[in-house]
C-alpha cells in the first residue's frame, strides 16, 4: 500500500490511476505533471514507442514497482536508436554526473541535439521522476485493468 492515502478521482483507469491518486493529493501538480507527460511522451521529433522502451528500462533501475508493472522492457537489438537511447537513459538513472561529453558525441551519431534535447527531458521530467515519485511513496503494482488501460494509451500513440 502507498504511503499516502490516494485521492478519489473519476474518470477512466488511466486518469484515476494510484499514481495519479496520489498525485491528485495536490491536484494542480497533477494537472500540471499530466501536460509535461502528454508533451514529451507524446509529441516531438523521438517516437512515442522509443520513449516507452526508455521509461520500461529505466523502471527497475529506479526501483518503482508501480512503473515496473506497467510493462517490461524487452530489447529490440535490431533498433539501434531505441538501443542507444535506453542505454544512455541508464546511464542518466545511475548517475548523470558520470556522463561523458564522449557519451554525448556517441548519441549525436544517432541522434540530433534537438532530439538529444527531447530523449534528457523525458528521461529527466517525466520517466525518472514519476519513477522515483512512485517508488518513494511506496506505490504497489497497477492492478490489471489500470495496467491494460495504460498498454492501450501508449500502444495507440
Amino acid at each position: 500500500m502507498s504511503r499516502i492515502t490516494p485521492a478519489a478521482l473519476e474518470g477512466n483507469a488511466v486518469q484515476t490511476s494510484l499514481l495519479a491518486r496520489v498525485l491528485g493529493r495536490r491536484p494542480e501538480i497533477l494537472t500540471a505533471f499530466g501536460r509535461l507527460d502528454a508533451a514529451t511522451r507524446f509529441h516531438g521529433e523521438l517516437s512515442p514507442a522509443l520513449k516507452e522502451a526508455v521509461r520500461r528500462a529505466t523502471a527497475g533501475e529506479v526501483g518503482c514497482e508501480y512503473c515496473q508493472s506497467l510493462g517490461e522492457y524487452r530489447p529490440n537489438p535490431d533498433d539501434a536508436r531505441e538501443s542507444l537511447a535506453v542505454a544512455f537513459a541508464r546511464l542518466i538513472a545511475d548517475d548523470p554526473t558520470q556522463i561523458s561529453d564522449a557519451q554525448f558525441d556517441v548519441l549525436r551519431e544517432e541522434f540530433s541535439e534537438e532530439e538529444i534535447v527531447e530523449l534528457v527531458a523525458f528521461v529527466c521530467f517525466v520517466a525518472i521522476a514519476g519513477q522515483l515519485f512512485g517508488a518513494t511513496m511506496a506505490l504497489g503494482p497497477a492492478d490489471p485493468e489500470e495496467a491494460a488501460a495504460y498498454q492501450a494509451v501508449v500502444g495507440s500513440r
